[in-house]
């Protein structure tokens, strides 16, 4: 966090722009949520009261695969906050700027973290299942090669993680939030052996799920779901509104299927979120830091510091638990429990 504020404060100083590359400010569903969102904390004062984010994107590793592999690894003692969560905790910290028009605007944000880490996925799966899932000789193959169970003296890089946000003022309950980031969910990887692509090409299957509540006046869903076929497959991105519309008004459900002009609607996703990515490149090369800027991701990196920090306290037996001030101007803003 200090090397955070340290680079926003000598970029400013030093007229450089800094942009991160956090593709979902500018993906068009997120943006038409977050003004519909804006909208009605806005002109009803009441916050945000419950968000769910959920991304689960099927990277299966093999149990020897956690102790070879360097892209996107485990076995440095960190993985899936640091693969992709920023992303998530990004997505959280931006929708839930609205709560500052509402009428008791939170500040502070109480953390509670729970991990698997690779040890604990090599637990899930037994020799016998992986045997009878790819053969017993097939398995027998590869099923002596070290592995994290072999390993006890390793601290390895949680797959999978959880993290019950509050956001807080005062003592109250501004909004309660449920982020669950997997690696180790469905997959469309059928072999041991690794492809040539060990990326996007070993049967990776991301699910993207979104769902807030504004207390009693409106719910709205974002479900972006890939299904599992070998290559890559379909990936709508669907936007469901929900309104108490005799309080409000307009429809009572509304549903909108996102997609580009050069993108057919079961395959938007993916080009949804190249286009998004590719205007916050635009941003950059523009000079232009007013969606993306490093200044504003100040509590982002203060939310993500906290939770890396609490999966490790709980991997050596300690509490996942901590407070985090949203002030920017708070430098000691970290607390644990």
């Amino acid at each position: 966090m200090d090397d955070q504020l340290f680079l926003a404060e000598l970029a400013e100083k030093n007229g450089v722009t800094v942009v991160v590359q956090a593709q979902r400010r500018a993906h068009p569903a997120y943006r038409m949520v977050k003004e519909i969102l804006a909208e009605v904390v806005g002109e009803y004062g009441i916050p945000v009261t419950y968000l769910d984010i959920h991304h689960s994107d099927g990277t299966w590793n093999m149990p020897w695969e956690f102790v070879s592999r360097d892209g996107h690894p485990y076995k440095y003692g960190y993985g899936k906050l640091l693969h992709s969560g920023y992303h998530f905790v990004d997505l959280f910290c931006w929708l839930t700027e609205v709560n500052r028009g509402c009428a008791r605007p939170p500040d502070r944000l109480g953390l509670d973290v729970s991990a698997v880490d690779a040890r604990g996925v090599d637990a899930q799966l037994t020799d016998a299942a992986y045997a009878r899932l790819f053969g017993r000789e097939r398995w027998g193959r590869f099923s002596g090669l070290p592995r994290p169970a072999t390993v006890p003296e390793q601290l390895w890089g949680e797959t999978d993680v959880v993290l019950l946000a509050r956001l807080m003022h005062g003592p109250d309950v501004v909004t309660t939030a449920v982020l669950t980031l997997l690696q180790s969910s469905l997959s469309g990887r059928s072999r041991l052996e690794l492809p040539e692509d060990t990326y996007k090409g070993n049967g990776r299957v991301r699910h993207e799920r979104v769902t807030l509540q504004v207390g009693p006046l409106m719910a709205i869903r974002v479900d972006s779901c890939q299904d599992a076929r070998p290559a890559g497959g379909r990936s709508p991105f669907d936007v469901v509104v929900y309104r108490n519309r005799g309080l409000i008004g307009g429809e009572a459900v509304s549903r909108v299927r996102m997609r580009t002009p050069d993108a057919a609607a079961d395959a938007a996703s993916d080009s949804l979120n190249d286009r998004a990515r590719e205007e916050i490149f635009r941003d950059f090369l523009a000079l232009d830091g007013r969606r993306s800027g490093l200044a504003l991701h100040g509590t982002t990196v203060r939310v993500l510091a906290a939770a890396v920090a609490g999966v490790a306290r709980a991997a050596r037996g300690g509490s996942g638990r901590s407070v985090v001030a949203l002030d920017p101007s708070v430098r000691e803003w970290y607390r644990a429990e």
